[in-house]
């Protein structure tokens, strides 16, 4: 799974706890972007790609 955030293109966040950070986002609880602040949300999970050669291999077993 790659996490790359939709608004900037970072693949860098971090983990923020409630009342303990001062964030764009204080009702935020969970990950946020390290380059722009934007909590990280579904649209920004990309699940990995199987290449044709992967799925002729696992196929072939």
């Amino acid at each position: 799974m790659t996490i790359r955030c939709s608004h900037c293109g970072c693949v860098k966040f971090f983990f923020t706890l409630p009342k303990r950070e001062n964030n764009s986002a204080p009702r935020h609880h969970g990950a946020c972007c390290a380059g722009c602040g934007k909590p990280i949300n579904q649209q920004d999970l990309h699940p990995p790609l199987v290449t044709y050669d992967e799925w002729a291999a696992s196929r072939a077993e």
